[in-house]
């Protein structure tokens, strides 16, 4: 009887454990973000270089990344639908 709770705290902790880290884990990237956002937000006059062979423009000051340069042959506008179809 007493391996069987001792089997179930340790299976209750290891999910807490997991479920915890996991938290921390989305806790941490929604700040690098909020702190990304801001850096980018604080800059006015962006330096727009070319980058990763000619498909983005990204900021040199900021890392902001601008509209796609390239876009894909499939996204066409022979290949997008009319509104009224």
């Amino acid at each position: 009887m007493v391996l069987g709770d001792v089997m179930t705290l340790a299976s209750l902790l290891s999910l807490g454990g997991i479920i915890g880290a996991a938290g921390l884990l989305r806790l941490s990237r929604l700040d690098r973000l909020h702190w990304e956002y801001m850096r980018q937000g604080a800059c006015r006059w962006h330096r727009w270089q070319v980058q990763k062979e000619g498909a983005w423009l990204v900021c040199a000051l900021c890392g902001k990344r601008s509209r796609r340069l390239n876009p894909s042959h499939e996204a066409g506008h022979e290949n997008t639908p009319h509104p009224l179809e």
